[in-house]
């Protein structure tokens, strides 16, 4: 994580330096030094964090080395975002020119309670400081013997043919299947070989898999020659073709080395010589490489093999399955409880008398569930409990946390950093925050593309604004292909996917990989302040009220808080007076979710968040207004009512919110009309529960004619207020990014949707619909005419 913030910080001093911002400050003297000063200290630390991230895994010293620098890098994004937001809304020495947001931001920052923060010498100041500790961290690169060439984790073991095939269970449908392509004559026309590829995560069983396939007496039988390469992630195309003749040519060890000074080409030929008119089977395991010129002069030695050959693929890459033209790509899901059990228990109950198997039985069982249907953690932990002989452990493995315990360290989350160190640099990121998902819930992906713009996860971007939804699922999408997310719900029509999952034991390597800065906590007893219990500080907090239950007055290091997600459903109690505490205190919070907060109001002190950039406030059934000061929240990019039901209105001052990307009032049933001021929100992308009102420009009341402003609208969903359409003020209206609008109507006016569109100038937008129901207002089905 720490690679990709730096990455980030170095793009904002870049960016304040070459922009012309420091015009604004001039009289500070030494500033502009300072800032190159960070940028240097950045850059030759930047080089360092590769080799600092794969080494922390196995020395605490780096990885303390790594908190401190990410520390550090968290206070520089703040002093940073302070500043930009100064110099930002700050009125010039023409201060008559000035607009009248920055005018009245101005004057907001000079009354702002915590000014001596915005005071720009305490600003310098602070990043002299920061510079001051930077060097000391960078001095520390020689202890703890930093390079800027990484050092490569440990040689993994070379997977062989070699299996045991009666203690493989399961997977009997899809060997069948894999097994009738390899032995299918048919292909295309002019086509020696096919290539069959194996997908799944690390753990769920491809090698194997592919182990008792290669050995099939029947596959044997088939093909002329059978050949086993292990390809691993370093691709060497002179080791794979070495690893085939030998195999093809029945070479002994001697030989073998023979060919190591041998050039490729003429491995190439001798591959050509051996293959020529054969029927072959190749398996390829564990590929990584997606570059398909990799495999370029390899193929076409292929090519001379028999029709009918083929070729076996294991990869937990989609695209690899893509790159090397797959006829066939089996995705491997996971087992079943039952079948992890029958894994766990050949290991952990072998030798055991009956009776002892009897009594470890029931938490056996138990303990196949954390398996989650995968055969690697079956197996690690079988061979775990195997040295377990009384129920009381059997029970404390059972209650323990996977990503805390050693053993699945070592022998599962290690193939995962394969896979983890295999992301570039900004998707590590994006991963990591991940671990606030709830385990095993679907999440909408517009939710989390939301939270890692809110956490500068897509880079620091003060253009177009559609570049960040690109790149979040650009980012979705790496992920998936890696197997670390399953995406779900794919919309063909608009061509992107509405949900997505994480398997549960790759929700516990995020947490590992974080290790204590996302918590969970569930408040069950009534205690005044909470402790949170991390081996880091804690940054992420999810905080569940059960019923009947206050929320606690304090909350230990909160002011460390970067995102606060708080539920309290079935009469749980968050009072004003705790709220207004931890907001006071939580000051870097850049996104706050609250989930049925019961109370009618929300402090004034809500606009003290300076960084705040994700605000959701879902289903508060006694919340009327929102508080004015909701306006000084100048960096906030998403706002999310969503079902607040009793809401009457919002404040004139949310056209101060100029960065709002998202704005939803969906299922705000209570709500008759949205201020005039929303029209000069022109950064919005989705615009969800908008009050039109059509009849009339309004001088108070958002109109039809105001969406001519909102250019960059992609998503609309609203209410027409009024009885009859003004066209003339409709005719303003050329949103020509807009791709979907929903439109609530009444029963009177339902059958006439071709003419409402037509009058509202939006007959060319790619998905339409009508509803008459408001709850359904923000959600979308299908394109009108499909």
């Amino acid at each position: 994580m720490a690679e990709a913030l730096v990455s980030t910080l170095l793009e904002q001093i870049t960016t304040i330096i070459c922009e012309g911002a420091l015009k604004e400050v001039r009289l500070l003297k030494g500033v502009k030094e300072d800032l190159r000063k960070l940028k240097v200290n950045l850059t030759s630390i930047k080089a360092l964090l590769e080799d600092a991230e794969q080494k922390q895994i196995s020395d605490k010293t780096v990885q303390l080395w790594l908190d401190r620098l990410q520390e550090e890098a968290l206070d520089m994004e703040d002093a940073l975002d302070e500043w930009r937001t100064i110099l930002l809304y700050r009125p010039t020495d023409g201060a008559e020119n000035a607009s009248f947001l920055q005018r009245k931001v101005c004057l907001f920052l000079r009354c702002f309670s915590f000014r001596r923060v915005y005071r720009y010498h305490g600003i310098s100041r602070n990043i002299k400081e920061i510079n001051e500790r930077l060097d000391e961290i960078a001095k520390d690169r020689v202890r703890y013997q930093l390079t800027d060439t990484p050092t490569r984790l440990p040689k993994r073991k070379e997977s062989t043919s070699f299996i045991d095939g009666s203690n493989f269970v399961g997977r009997d449908e899809v060997k069948k299947e894999i097994i009738g392509h390899l032995l299918c004559e048919t292909s295309k026309e002019g086509e020696t070989y096919q290539t069959i590829s194996i997908v799944g995560m690390g753990g769920i069983g491809k090698t194997a898999l592919a182990k008792l396939i290669y050995n099939d007496e029947e596959v044997q039988q088939h093909f002329t020659s059978t050949i086993w390469a292990w390809v691993s992630d370093i691709f060497d195309e002179s080791n794979v073709a070495k690893t085939i003749i030998t195999k093809l040519e029945d070479l002994h060890k001697g030989a073998a080395l023979q060919m190591e000074s041998v050039p490729l080409n003429a491995l190439l030929e001798r591959i050509c010589k051996s293959i020529e008119g054969k029927k072959y089977l190749l398996v390829l395991d564990d590929v990584w490489t997606e570059n398909d010129e990799d495999f370029g002069e390899l193929n076409v030695t292929f090519k001379r093999g028999a029709a009918g050959s083929r070729i076996l693929v294991t990869t937990r890459k989609d695209t690899v399955s893509r790159v090397m033209g797959s006829s066939h790509t089996i995705h491997l899901e996971t087992l079943s409880q039952d079948l992890c059990w029958s894994i766990l228990k050949k290991i952990a109950l072998r030798e055991r008398d009956r009776k002892t198997c009897e009594e470890l039985t029931p938490v056996g069982l138990r303990i196949a569930e954390k398996c989650k249907g995968l055969p690697l953690v079956a197996k690690t932990l079988g061979g775990h409990l195997q040295f377990k002989t009384t129920r009381k452990e059997w029970e404390d493995v059972l209650n323990s946390e996977l990503w805390r315990m050693d053993v699945v360290h070592k022998d599962v989350f290690v193939p995962l950093l394969l896979s983890y160190y295999d992301l570039p640099s900004p998707v590590k990121q994006c991963f990591k925050y991940c671990a606030s998902f709830t385990k095993d819930a679907a999440v909408f992906t517009c939710c989390v593309i939301a939270r890692w713009k809110a956490h500068g996860c897509l880079g620091f971007n003060d253009g177009d604004d559609s570049l960040w939804e690109l790149k979040g699922m650009e980012y979705l999408k790496c992920l998936e292909a890696r197997s670390f997310l399953q995406i779900e719900d794919f919309d063909p029509c608009y061509g992107q996917y509405a949900k997505c999952r994480m398997h549960d034991l790759v929700h516990d390597f995020a947490l590992f990989l974080t290790k204590g800065e996302f918590l969970e906590e569930v408040i069950s007893k009534g205690d005044k302040s909470m402790k949170m219990n991390s081996e880091r500080t804690c940054r992420h907090l999810v905080v569940t009220l059960e019923s009947g239950l206050n929320f606690p007055e304090s909350i230990s290091d909160v002011e460390k808080l970067r995102s606060l997600d708080v539920s309290s459903f079935e009469e749980g109690v968050i009072s004003d007076g705790a709220l207004r505490n931890w907001i006071n205190k939580a000051c870097r919070l850049r996104a706050l979710t609250t989930n049925g907060y019961p109370s009618s109001t929300i402090p004034e002190e809500i606009g003290n968040l300076l960084h705040l950039r994700s605000l959701c406030v879902h289903a508060n059934l006694h919340m009327k207004r929102l508080p004015k000061a909701i306006g000084r929240l100048h960096n906030l990019q998403f706002l999310d009512l969503h079902w607040c039901s009793n809401l009457e209105r919002l404040p004139n001052e949310v056209e101060n919110l100029v960065n709002l990307i998202v704005l939803d009032t969906t299922a705000c049933s209570s709500l008759t009309c949205y201020p005039k001021g929303v029209s000069r929100l022109i950064r919005l992308r989705q615009l969800l529960g908008l009050i039109v009102r059509v009849d009339r420009n309004d001088l108070e009341e958002f109109s039809i004619g105001d969406l001519a402003n909102l250019e960059q609208l992609v998503v609309l969903s609203m209410k027409m207020v009024g009885n009859t359409i003004n066209v003339e003020e409709s005719k303003k209206v050329k949103l020509q990014n807009l791709q979907e609008v929903k439109i609530l109507v009444n029963e009177a006016t339902a059958e006439n949707e071709d003419t409402i569109l037509e009058s509202l100038n939006m007959s060319s937008v790619p998905r339409c619909c009508f509803v008459t129901d408001f709850e359904m207002i923000g959600r979308f089905s299908t394109p009108r005419n499909e």
